[in-house]
């Protein structure tokens, strides 16, 4: 009786232990702060969040967590990778507007999107979708959709004809899970966040620019002062880089375009024209000198060939195309970017001008 008295003397402290650092640290908010409580401040309170970079977020829960919250349809949402993430309500003129881009995007992400805004009842009125180049590079997918694998699996159902009342709807758990509490994975991880002084910890403001990047409560961003106040020659430094290691983002390796993701994206724009949705392309260009090089390089220029796709599904599926990959069209400088992908917000507007209306 005495040693298990012992034992247990010994074994509370260290649960207490465990259990204060992982709610303490929460590095994937699932205890002290959860991302439906982040989204619930962002859709019902209309604040905006600072402090989501710093605590190396999960954007993907956090979309899923803001559109389960929402109570009616929007009259336009923009869906697309970061590079679209800087559209806000402002710019058009709505604020029945959400922009659910995702960083790293590709197809399955889009498709998971939708499924989200499907199986709510809440098809936006309008959608514009931001079509990268890199979309069809098979070469470059990535593995972050599969967090939201579920709403994707939706989607093919959906769009599969197969759809019925015993169809699981897509869901993640962006609410607290108890079982961290006492987790001892979650509790190494934390000890290295503890050393380095990292934690999950955001903050509410009515600002829309602050000092640190900033979640607005429509979807979009705002980019932290340092890069909000970039300087051109680190611009063009960081592109002169990029062409020197002969790497575009997401396009090396690009042999082919890829048929299937192509075909999703079609699938896509159909069912959401068999919708009644407004369905709007959109080009997102690259700086003058990336450009440049991408005309010089074999290698890359898939991106022309995915540009003249567009075009081609725009007029058969008489839908909207807007912007290019050619940066002439909305006359964007080196001075117009974040970096070198990252068109500065004030000049988003600009890079929105039709090339096909219906």
């Amino acid at each position: 009786m005495k040693k298990w008295l012992k034992a247990l003397l010994f074994l509370i402290p260290l649960l207490l232990m465990v259990a204060a650092a992982n709610w303490y640290v929460d590095s994937y908010a699932c205890l002290r702060i959860t991302y439906d409580e982040i989204g619930r401040q962002m859709i019902e309170e209309g604040r905006n969040v600072v402090g989501l970079e710093e605590s190396v977020f999960n954007d993907r829960s956090l979309l899923a967590a803001c559109l389960e919250q929402q109570e009616e349809a929007k009259e336009l949402v923009v869906i697309g990778s970061s590079r679209v993430l800087n559209f806000d309500h402002t710019m058009f003129g709505t604020e029945s507007f959400y922009n659910a881009g995702l960083s790293e995007s590709t197809i399955y992400d889009l498709w998971a999107v939708t499924g989200i805004l499907a199986q709510n009842g809440h098809l936006p009125e309008k959608m514009l979708i931001g079509v990268d180049a890199f979309l069809f590079n098979a070469a470059h997918n990535n593995e972050r959709w599969t967090e939201l694998a579920s709403y994707e699996n939706y989607m093919s159902v959906l769009l599969d004809g197969k759809l019925n009342e015993h169809t699981p709807k897509g869901k993640i758990n962006t609410g607290r899970d108890w079982s961290k509490l006492l987790s001892l994975d979650y509790f190494r991880y934390h000890v290295t966040c503890l050393r380095e002084r990292r934690r999950f910890a955001v903050t509410y403001t009515d600002e829309w620019e602050t000092e640190q990047y900033t979640k607005h409560y429509d979807g979009s961003i705002a980019y932290e002062r340092p890069l909000r106040d970039v300087d051109e020659e680190e611009v063009v430094a960081l592109t002169k880089q990029a062409m020197e290691e002969q790497v575009v983002y997401r396009m090396t390796d690009y042999e082919e375009i890829d048929e299937e993701s192509m075909e999703m994206l079609v699938r896509l724009v159909d069912y959401l024209k068999g919708q009644g949705v407004e369905v709007i392309l959109y080009l997102p260009p690259y700086s003058p000198m990336m450009y440049d090089y991408i005309e010089s390089e074999e290698a890359f220029g898939k991106a022309f060939e995915v540009e003249e796709r567009m075009k081609q599904l725009a007029s058969e599926r008489q839908i909207a195309l807007y912007g290019s990959y050619d940066p002439e069209g909305c006359g964007l400088q080196m001075s117009d970017l974040y970096d070198a992908y990252h068109v500065k917000t004030e000049k988003m507007k600009d890079t929105l001008y039709p090339v096909i209306v219906p």
